[in-house]
């Protein structure tokens, strides 16, 4: 939006054609699935927060004095289900391909934390599903913030349904077969001039242009609205291998000519012994004819186009996230939890008002008596029902004296209630255990954790969508990081640490430019879900210490260690240590043996000195045998 706009390479204009973009729009605004979904999310919301009943059922149930009484079980449903998302979530992870991706992995994990906290991403992704809950769909939106232009943030915020237009054909919830895409924002037109001096916006308040039944100003709060478009052209061009990183990439034939022009006359390469930079030619990559998709962004208003380009961002998408409950495939559009529910609630809430009406209509309990038999007659009619009353009878007369009992409601009532409750908890799929209702005091721990579990499968495909939104988001914001904040930034994260990842990462290839920044690492990471991933690394790593501790000294620490899921840091730490117990290992046996020889060589010299002081003896004893 004018205020959370791309910076862009687009050129920044008034007027233009935006023919095809309104097109868009009204097909978006007109299509049945959006219309339909517009209603039924309308009456979603009202249901949760208790407005569940029309105005004329109101006025219809007052004119014949019933109560209009809301018993909402919708709510603490809905809550039920945020608090599970919220106290269960999973941060996605970037995870290395290879083992020489470790420290690389380590950095972008630490960074990708660090932002996302930056940036609340974890409340608003909570507040994405809260909505998605009420009314089926909601929308994370992830932009540059250029408020101060001398230090621009990544940001988020959340789009309500209301407030964004699908291509009415896309079907996926990942948005990768939508053609265009449309958020909404309403802005005063001093607001509109902080951002868009120059924009005349009177042909807007007067419905100019070819915008037909399209609105664009709201004349009760005397604002505009403003659309930012995003949609894809095909660009046809040539693919090839980079060889200067290996990578497939896509140009245009103009552009490719150029590249190809400076492989042949030299890349950089190093430095020769008097700093004079040395170039080497490179052979011209072979081509292959494709097309790609190239996405462009527009903000206009009515027919008045304010600002337009080609995306900056270096994400092949939207640099959107769609959150979807559950999907009507026949009208291609998405709903809620709400939406089964609302027919048993509606249900409960009429028996329940007719049931409260006939305990205040039925005639009471009626006394019969004789003529005198009752004293205090007129005392009876009105104190009778205080607590302190009594009945006073004439001598004689108690057994003229009878009382009519008040006429019982039939158990149906009770029953369908109790019916429309169960048809709540099934079509939500929230039952008792989830809820934590205790349903029996005989029932073994272990058996309603098994229940539990059992129950929260029929939820799978509510939090499986959660799931995929949630990693496309760390994507976005990874892919951001990449993008707009340098090496510098990253490395002061995590400090000294993080400069070391980055001193080691830079070591796998010095020639490439650029290879010990983070962005190297967007094709040497995966994305994917810390627990799951986590779960086959450490049973993977549980069969290897079993197989270890039954085979004694087979099963190297490294190999063992590689499965634990540790951060690469905490690996280096542990095979430190190992590895200065082998030495240390080692030199104790290297001076166990250095002092056994030394014993060796004095033992050897201990008898060369006694042979020596034994022949000296025979020699001495020979001299003394011939003076004689």
């Amino acid at each position: 939006m004018p205020s959370e706009r791309m910076e862009t390479p687009g050129e920044t204009k008034v007027g233009g054609d935006n023919k095809t973009l309104l097109d868009w729009l009204r097909d978006a605004e007109r299509s049945t699935a959006e219309t339909e979904w517009r209603t039924v999310a309308l009456e979603d919301y009202k249901f949760y927060a208790g407005e569940q009943d029309t105005a004329e059922v109101k006025a219809e149930l007052e004119d014949k004095d019933k109560p209009t009484s809301v018993y909402n079980e919708v709510k603490p449903k809905i809550d039920m289900l945020y608090g599970i998302a919220a106290k269960s979530r999973h941060e996605p992870e970037a995870f290395p391909v290879g083992k020489e991706d470790e420290p690389l992995a380590e950095l972008c994990n630490g960074t990708l934390k660090h932002y996302a906290k930056k940036i609340s991403l974890a409340d608003k992704e909570l507040a994405c599903f809260l909505h998605t809950l009420k009314a089926g769909r909601s929308l994370l939106y992830f932009y540059i913030d250029k408020e101060n232009p001398f230090k621009p943030k990544i940001a988020c915020k959340r789009f309500s349904g209301f407030n964004f237009y699908l291509d009415p054909d896309c079907v996926e919830l990942d948005l990768s077969d939508a053609r265009y895409l449309f958020l909404d924002v309403w802005l005063t037109e001093t607001e509109l001039k902080l951002y868009f001096p120059d924009v005349d916006m009177s042909q807007v308040k007067e419905g100019a242009g070819s915008t037909e039944t399209l609105s664009f100003f709201n004349e009760v709060s005397d604002k505009y609205r403003i659309v930012e478009g995003w949609y894809y052209k095909m660009r046809t061009g040539v693919w090839f291998i980079n060889p200067l990183s290996g990578e497939p990439e896509f140009l245009t034939k103009p552009d490719f000519n150029k590249f190809a022009q400076t492989l042949e006359e030299g890349v950089p390469v190093g430095k020769d012994e008097n700093g004079e930079v040395i170039t080497e030619p490179v052979d011209v990559p072979a081509t292959v004819n494709g097309h790609k998709k190239i996405y462009y962004y527009s903000i206009f208003t009515s027919n008045v186009t304010l600002e337009e380009g080609e995306s900056a961002h270096n994400w092949e998408g939207f640099p959107t996230v769609l959150y979807g409950a559950y999907k009507d495939d026949d009208n291609n559009n998405f709903f809620g939890a709400i939406t089964t529910m609302k027919d048993p609630q509606r249900s409960k809430n009429d028996m329940r008002r007719q049931l409260s009406h006939q305990l205040k209509t039925l005639p009471k309990g009626m006394p019969m008596f004789e003529v005198g038999a009752v004293l205090n007659l007129e005392d009876y009619a009105e104190k009778s029902t205080s607590p302190g009353f009594y009945l006073e009878v004439a001598k004689g007369q108690m057994s003229g004296i009878d009382f009519k009992e008040q006429p019982s409601i039939p158990p149906i009532y009770k029953e369908f209630d109790a019916m429309s409750s169960q048809s709540m908890k099934d079509s939500s799929g929230i039952q008792d255990s989830l809820m934590s209702v205790q349903t029996s005091s005989r029932e073994a721990g272990v058996t309603v954790r098994n229940r539990q579990e059992t129950g929260i499968t029929v939820l799978y495909l509510l939090f499986d969508n959660l799931r995929m939104s949630r990693i496309k988001s760390y994507k976005i914001l990874f892919s951001f990081i990449q993008q707009y904040k340098t090496d510098a930034e990253v490395v002061r994260i995590q400090g000294e640490k993080g400069l070391q990842l980055m001193q080691i990462n830079s070591q796998m290839n010095p020639q490439v430019k650029g290879w010990n920044d983070i962005s190297a690492g967007k094709f040497d990471l995966e994305m994917s879900d810390t627990i799951e991933t986590a779960t086959m690394r450490v049973a993977t790593a549980e069969m290897i210490a079993d197989f270890s501790h039954n085979n004694p000294g087979t099963i190297p620490p490294d190999i063992f260690i590689d499965y634990l899921g540790l951060p690469w840091s905490v690996k280096q730490k542990v095979l430190g240590f190992h590895t200065e117990q082998r030495e240390a290992q080692a030199a104790q046996a290297q001076h166990e043996r250095d002092i056994a020889e030394r014993e060796i060589e004095l033992k050897e010299k201990e008898v060369e000195i006694k042979e020596k002081e034994a022949e000296a003896k025979i020699i001495q004893a020979k001299k003394s045998n011939t003076k004689e």
